[in-house]
């Protein structure tokens, strides 16, 4: 298999939107005019683009290097079937000395011209990406701007005499005819017939099956995916496949063979009874072989309203193992046995599809696995024939889609699947789903997970669970909304990354990126709803280690019904649709950043929240993973994605997000400052070196002085003011008189006296505060609450002639010294500290801890700090002493605390002042005995029982507050580091208990209380079907007063039920109150039960039910029904005369008499009491 990765897989990942016939073309490329005063090299590239898609496809094809005077004289072929939309791109990008690339310009042209000879096209300046900003892409249009002069000649002609070349190249792909010659040179083809085929794994196949779907069952649950019915997965089908390839394109479709499995104790391999049969087979090609099993998983479904026709199962086809056997011109003769290895995992492969991987238990070496079959050789009296029209089951044979294709639905959360072109051809061998693949939907891409081997095929895209892509009529009514771009440092737009490719994740890219400073952007653009719409609403986005971000109130606008609404920042006068929340990652903000972050965006997730706005309700949540925001060296890149909206597992809407990640690069300034080591070097590393110091004067250095000198100089110049005024009258009355003064002698002698007594007076001070700067050491850590914090304190003996004790001690009780050896080592390997250890030279019995150290011996002291506190910094200090008890040196530790990185967030709603039980589930990848659980709150009770369920028990604070805490989750038993933290949300409500009868109505008074203020209050339910307020609008409510609000409960089943009412300042939008209904209702007594049999019908059927009033005087009945969405009614309210009898008309739809109902009717007086209740039993 060397030789085939070293001169196939050109066409790798190549797709094409060809579904007819193609044409074969020849394109020459001439030269290039109006480059002379351009010094440097320059290459051409080549790219198909389609105006109606939007898009690109094809291969795109690149020039070798060119110098002036730029003469290209290149032929290349193609076959494709161009239409009016059809666009061939062409860009001129030149090199410098430097290998550094910059655009000359570009141009396209319409291919519908098909004959197109020595024909010159303009030049424009800019890139291929301006083509995506053009409505109606031209080279007419006005939105370009001309390279003058500068411009390319070509010529483009249609030519059947290379349809013998172009068959063996896939369409839209540019090929020199040169080498296609080699290819189509005349040889004498073969017809290969494989007998006896065997496929051995070197294992027991029972084995083997087992592991490989325990292995399918630990993706899934890596993925969140509803596995229940997974323990049911039935191998359908093991069938090997085999085709020519000719390094460039298959020749023919994929021959079949279907093998058995025979139960047999010490079987190790498949066999087949069927033979594959290859016809016309050039020697110089190869032969593909593809090891598929065919699973088939049931579907559950639990709306019964779903048709009975649909598949109550789904097909999931998985590729195991794929081989190449390179032929050669000298088959050996027939008889022959061969065995070809056939492997899986990463690596390129013929089809550019998902393998299985090779990793396996029962298989140890890919060399296990190998195809075992007989060659049966006939020679064939003809040419090696064109496959030309075979080409169109290329895509239906490799598994790949064309993009031009729509895809199918999400039938599962496992895999998307597309319907099949067509049945591969069986030659022989029982097929038990032969008739039954002809119509179910084939893969596009085999079970998700770790497991599976990833290539960048097109559009076969792993997509995360609740994410897909917008859809084209959505993506048009946004992209035509006028949201404002996001753009990178030098004013582009971020690149839009092509979600339909696989990820590839580079760590190399990322590492050597100088723009380490990341500001992530969450643009929400658009939100749809299933069921009833909301009008207002904000959002709360948890990035990272960053509080919660919460966007201003946004109104979602419906233009069409079939479209998603535009979110507008509520009554904003711009009119700018759309809302950013940004999140800068700068280096300087937290230690380790860079690593951290990379880390967190390849397996974290991002959480948003949604709120009513209105009602301040949480109606659901968005989980969105971010392995996509790695920018892999781009300056800024961008997607938009859809995402469902959950609320207690089931979706209420999807959110049209658009994610943006720019880089930028981060002062060097903010890197040092956060460059800290885990090493306190106490050691004077050069000891020997001369200290200068210049004297400066005493109050230039001392406040206190220089305040008091300050203060003599202002009195001082009072005092000149009024001596001058007085020289000036006695010269006024004498004009020979003058003062004689020395003043300025005298003014300094006072000062320098004062000096002096200040200097004998703090001399003391000054001296015994230097001292201990020359043994004190400041130093940093950076700590996250729940993760230990270790560090070493590097300290030598200064006495240079004997042994000396010393004694440490600190003020801190989260700090302690490791006296294990074990733990110690453990510790450095952890925190990746290369220092030596010291065993045995701490003497723990002692308070402060003594050790002892011989003259100028060195010692690393190891300290563990666990972060318990939540301040953002704070301050210890630590003292080594000698045996008098004088310090020989001081520690000042400065501890900086980091926000953590939330995993999980849960709320619950529960009554004020009483207990939250509950139980999680924990991480399935983790045994229960190997986990611990820790609260940040003291008051919190929790732990893991046998069952692996996170429980806990937390008090309620007091109505309308909210309390939060975390629990950490520990897989060490040292509890070094958490393994996910979770945070817990507890809102407060009061309780209130209503008891009701089905199909009744129940009134239940409150009291809501005033604040301290006027406040214009509404009441909202959670659920306005069951729970209704009065009043429903809006109220004042004054300060200090009690306002009776009534609850009406009228339930529509049976069973304990919470609902929730809030009380909003609808001016303010804050929560006035809560409650929290606890409901119980309970079935009426039924007076007759009516049997209706089962029913097939396409037309509503209409029933009739006796009624008769009991009482002496007319009476006004209302109708009701517990599953109105089955049962109507022709009359919803009676008005009945004393004693008499009347005919409920009831009109039953299809669905209620086409499966097994239990419905119920509901005579109600005007006051909603239930008078009489009647059953109907269907089926």
């Amino acid at each position: 298999m060397g030789d085939w990765h070293g001169v196939n897989f050109k066409t790798k990942g190549h797709i094409s939107f060809n579904q007819g016939s193609t044409l074969p073309y020849i394109l020459e490329l001439h030269k290039i005019d109006g480059l002379s005063k351009l010094k440097n090299n320059v290459e051409i590239t080549l790219l198909f683009y389609d105006a109606t898609k939007c898009c690109c496809y094809g291969s795109a094809w690149k020039s070798s290097s060119l110098s002036p005077p730029f003469l290209i004289n290149q032929e290349l072929v193609f076959h494709s079937e161009i239409t009016a939309s059809t666009i061939l791109l062409l860009e001129i990008v030149q090199i410098d000395a430097n290998q550094k690339k910059s655009t000359v310009g570009w141009t396209c042209f319409k291919m519908f011209d098909k004959n197109l000879a020595n024909k010159k096209f303009d030049i424009y300046h800019g890139s291929l990406r301006a083509i995506f900003f053009l409505k109606e892409p031209s080279v007419a249009t006005t939105q370009l701007l001309r390279n003058e002069g500068v411009s390319i000649t070509l010529s483009l002609t249609q030519r059947s005499s290379v349809r013998g070349l172009t068959s063996h190249i896939p369409s839209n792909y540019f090929h020199p005819p040169g080498q296609l010659n080699k290819i189509n040179k005349t040889v004498s083809p073969v017809t290969l017939f494989l007998e006896e085929v065997e496929v051995s794994f070197g294992a027991h196949i029972k084995k083997f099956e087992d592991y490989m779907l325990f292995l399918l069952m630990t993706d899934a649950k890596q993925q969140n995916t509803n596995i229940r019915q997974f323990d049911k997965v039935i191998i359908k089908e093991r069938r090997l496949k085999a085709s020519v390839h000719n390094g460039l394109n298959f020749t023919d479709q994929f021959q079949v063979v279907y093998l058995e499995n025979v139960h047999n104790s010490e079987l190790q391999s498949l066999k087949s009874k069927g033979v594959i049969s290859l016809a016309g087979v050039d020697p110089r090609n190869h032969v593909i072989f593809s090891l598929e099993y065919v699973l088939e998983v049931p579907t559950s479904f639990t709306n019964l309203t779903l048709v009975s026709s649909m598949r109550q199962s789904q097909v999931h086809i998985v590729s195991l193992r794929w081989g190449v056997w390179s032929l050669n011109k000298h088959l050996p003769p027939s008889g022959s046995i061969f065995k070809v290895p056939i492997t899986g995992g990463p690596g390129l492969n013929a089809e550019n599809s998902l393998v299985f991987t090779s990793d396996f238990g029962p298989m140890n070496a890919n060399k296990d696995a190998v195809v075992m079959f007989k060659l049966i050789k006939q020679e064939a009296d003809m040419l090696y024939q064109s496959t030309r029209d075979r080409l169109e089951l290329t895509f239906q044979d490799t598994g790949v889609q064309p993009d031009g294709m729509e895809r199918a639905p999400l039938k599962n959360a496992l895999t998307e699947t597309v319907e099949s072109f067509s049945v591969p051809i069986i030659n022989a061998g029982t097929a038990p789903m032969q008739q039954k693949m002809a119509t179910e939907p084939r893969p596009m891409e085999p079970l998700l997970g770790d497991n599976m081997a990833h290539f960048d095929v097109k559009p076969s895209v792993q997509q995360d669970i609740g994410v897909q892509d917008i859809e084209k009529a959505a993506y048009a009514q946004i992209h035509n909304a006028g949201f404002p771009d996001i753009v990178d440092c030098d004013g582009r737009p971020a690149i839009e990354l092509d979600l339909s490719k696989h990820y590839i994740y580079s760590p190399a890219l990322e590492n050597n990126d100088p723009r380490t400073c990341n500001t992530v952007v969450f643009q929400f653009l658009a939100v749809s709803f299933n069921k009833t719409p909301i009008r207002n609403m904000f959002f709360t986005v948890q990035f990272y280690c960053y509080t919660a971000e919460t966007t201003p109130i946004l109104t979602a606008y419906q233009v069409k019904s079939n479209l998603p609404a535009i979110l507008y920042k509520f009554q904003n006068s711009d009119q700018t649709p759309g809302c950013n929340v940004s999140f800068v990652v700068d280096p300087g903000t937290r230690a380790n950043e860079p690593g951290q972050f990379l880390q967190h965006i390849q397996s974290g997730t991002c959480i948003i929240d949604m709120w009513n706005a209105d009602s301040l309700f949480h109606e659901g949540s968005v989980t969105v993973k971010l392995k996509r925001l790695a920018r892999q060296g781009e300056h800024g890149i961008q997607s938009s994605q859809v995402f469902n909206i959950l609320n207690n597992g089931d979706s209420i809407g999807r959110l049209h997000l658009r994610i943006a990640n720019i880089g930028s690069v981060a002062s060097v300034h903010d890197i040092k400052d956060l460059t800290t080591s885990p090493v306190i070097d106490c050691v004077d590393q050069d000891s020997t070196a001369e200290l200068i110091v210049r004297p400066k004067p005493l109050s230039t250095v001392d406040q206190n002085l220089t305040s008091i000198l300050s203060s003599q100089s202002a009195q001082k110049a009072t005092r000149n003011r009024k001596m001058e005024r007085m020289e000036a009258v006695r010269r006024q009355e004498d004009a020979s008189y003058i003062i004689s003064r020395d003043e300025n002698k005298t003014m300094r002698a006072g000062q320098l006296t004062m000096v002096k007594n200040y200097r004998n007076k703090i001399l003391n001070d000054v001296i015994r505060g230097a001292l201990v700067a020359n043994i004190t050491v400041h130093h940093t850590l950076y700590s996250v609450y729940g993760t230990v914090t270790y560090f070493e304190v590097h300290f030598r003996n200064p006495n240079v002639t004997a042994a000396q004790e010393f004694f440490i001690s600190w003020d801190c009780q989260d700090i302690r010294l490791v006296y294990d050896m074990t733990e110690c080592k453990a510790l450095k390997s952890l925190f990746n500290i290369t220092t030596p250890l010291d065993p045995d030279v701490f003497d723990s019995s002692t308070q402060p801890v003594k050790f002892t150290l011989r003259p100028k011996e060195d010692i690393y002291i190891p300290f563990l700090y666990s972060s318990n506190a939540t301040k953002e910094q704070f301050d210890y200090t630590m003292k080594i002493t000698n045996t008098v008890n004088s310090p020989v040196q001081l520690i000042k530790l400065h501890f900086k605390q980091q926000r953590q990185i939330i995993n999980e967030r849960f709320m619950f709603y529960e009554a004020e002042n009483s207990f939250a039980k509950h139980s999680l589930q924990a991480p399935s990848t983790r045994r229960p005995e190997d986990l611990s659980v820790r609260a940040s709150n003291e008051n919190v009770l929790c732990g893991v029982d046998e069952k692996g369920q996170v429980y806990f028990k937390a008090p309620v604070p007091k109505s309308t507050e909210m309390s939060s805490f975390l629990l950490l989750l520990y897989v060490d038993k040292n509890c070094y580091r958490p393994y996910q933290i979770w945070e817990i949300d507890l809102y407060s409500l009061k309780r209130v208990d209503m008891t009701a009868v089905v199909g009744s109505q129940t009134k239940f008074p409150v009291i809501l209380r005033g604040t301290d203020s006027v406040r214009c209050v509404t009441c909202f339910s959670s659920h306005p079907s069951i729970i209704k307020v009065e009043p429903d609008r809006e109220f004042m409510l004054l300060p200090s007063t009690i306002q009776e609000v009534k609850l009406l409960y009228e339930p529509t089943d049976t069973g304990s039920h919470n609902y929730m009412v809030n009380v909003v300042d609808t001016k303010n939008r804050v929560v006035v109150e809560r409650w929290m209904v606890h409901t119980t209702a309970s079935l009426p007594v039924v007076s007759k039960t009516y049997e209706i049999p089962l029913t097939t019908t396409v037309s509503p059927t209409h029933k009739n039910i006796s009624f008769s009033n009991p009482y002496s005087t007319n009476k006004t009945f209302k109708l009701k029904c517990n599953k109105p969405e089955l049962v109507k009614f022709k009359e919803e309210e009676l008005v009945v005369a004393s004693k008499e009898s009347v005919n409920i008309g009831l009109i039953m739809s299809p669905l209620a008499l086409s499966h097994p109902n239990y419905i119920l009717v509901f005579v109600n007086d005007v006051q909603q009491k239930c008078e009489e209740c009647f059953a109907l039993r269907v089926g």
